[in-house]
């Protein structure tokens, strides 16, 4: 599939690839280049301290487990 880059460097994402990879407006899309190619990876980003939180989870879990 081809897009235009168009003024202040946008770009639209096919509606096909949109769909196929159930994007939503206001997912994180990491952008980068790689051996000359530009690559678009969605990512899941957590609030600050979630993961902690996992972890003090997991540690509990483990604990009671015992």
């Amino acid at each position: 599939m081809i897009t235009e880059l168009r003024r202040k460097s946008q770009i639209t994402i096919p509606k096909g690839i949109v769909t196929k990879l159930n994007l939503k407006e206001g997912d994180s899309l990491e952008i980068y280049e790689k051996d000359g190619e530009i690559r678009i990876v969605p990512v899941c980003v957590y609030p600050v301290g979630y993961i902690e939180g996992l972890k003090r989870e997991i540690e509990r879990l483990r604990k009671d487990h015992r």
